[in-house]
């Protein structure tokens, strides 16, 4: 008879699903401006993971010299012909910049003109050297403070007392380990649901996708059955994260780990 799975219990402050650009970039965010514990549980490895996970060669969400947000809300609501909303557009847009640059500090290569201007591609794009987008992330994630990950752990289910979540289980894909992890607060960063609808490419490229095949909806089925309201869902091109804010029903201790 095979022995039964190991389980390990860990307790936090925050437990972010999904190590993707997201989940790292809002595990950094938390490390900067906070005392908090972070784990981040992914299920593939930070270094390599998410849509960005063999780089990119352009920022498509930029405000380029001669724009401003506004531009963007406008392109983007024409663009999903008036279903989206404007507010949460324009607080992304603000921010586009200085993300861009907090990620060149970091060692993103952006490409610049012979004026040390960036090299744009289009109105809301710059020219990067992305193909190492997400080490350089993960090795920042690595070095920050009060950050723990797990890799190759996949999530499934959230943990839900008196219709409010406390954290989440899941099992490692390379170990007989299954997590029970407890958190004050709970970020679902997992993409996606890649495959849901045909891609918009004609004749023989009707078999190629733009978003990553692996990013399967998994944090909106952990959402719809715990639970969860799930708005802005109108438009179907969605490569956001999902955020739950959370309540702890009872407390737990920082960044421990038990096996039981």
């Amino acid at each position: 008879m095979r022995d039964k799975l190991q389980v390990k219990r860990i307790d936090t402050d925050v437990l972010i699903i999904g190590g993707g650009t997201a989940g790292c970039y809002a595990a950094l965010t938390i490390s900067r401006n906070s005392n908090l514990s972070v784990w981040i549980a992914e299920k593939a490895n930070i270094r390599r993971s998410g849509c960005l996970a063999a780089g990119v060669n352009a920022i498509n969400a930029y405000i380029t010299k001669g724009r401003v947000p506004q531009d963007y809300v406008d392109y983007a609501t024409k663009d999903a012909a008036g279903i989206v909303r404007r507010d949460l557009l324009l607080t992304a847009a603000e921010r586009f910049n200085e993300v861009t640059a907090d990620m060149e500090r970091l060692g993103l290569v952006i490409l610049k003109d012979e004026n040390g201007d960036d090299v744009t591609r289009g109105n809301r794009n710059i020219k990067i050297n992305g193909e190492n987008f997400k080490p350089i992330l993960a090795r920042a994630v690595t070095e920050a403070e009060r950050i723990s990950v797990l890799n190759h752990v996949n999530i499934t289910d959230l943990l839900v007392v008196d219709n409010r979540v406390y954290g989440a289980v899941g099992f490692s894909i390379r170990e007989e380990t299954v997590y029970e992890i407890h958190a004050g607060a709970v970020l679902v960063a997992t993409g996606g649901a890649a495959g849901l609808y045909k891609p918009n490419n004609p004749g023989f490229s009707r078999h190629k996708m733009w978003y990553p095949p692996f990013n399967t909806g998994a944090g909106y089925a952990m959402g719809i059955q715990a639970g969860a309201e799930m708005t802005t869902f109108e438009m179907r091109s969605l490569h956001c994260a999902v955020r739950i804010r959370l309540h702890r029903p009872e407390p737990s201790r920082r960044e421990s780990v038990q096996s039981r």
